[in-house]
């Protein structure tokens, strides 16, 4: 595996799952965020959801599309 491609995936989503976690720890300890809300419950659930879609998304385009353009299949 080529690490030149694995660490800015790494640096860029680790470093955002740091403050996606520290935003939502302070939202819930300063009561902006009550996970007895729906709403509030379903935010939470589309922010780590898109997250985690978007990691997928830079994975794909990382590792599968260089071969695409030399005709490797999926």
């Amino acid at each position: 595996m080529d690490m030149l491609r694995v660490w800015p995936i790494i640096c860029q989503f680790g470093i955002g799952a740091v403050l996606c976690f520290v935003g939502i720890w302070g939202g819930l300890r300063g009561r902006y965020l009550d996970l007895k809300i729906a709403e509030d419950r379903r935010l939470l659930i589309i922010l780590i959801a898109g997250f985690l879609l978007m990691l997928a998304v830079v994975c794909i385009f990382t590792f599968l599309a260089p071969g695409w353009a030399s005709g490797d299949s999926l």
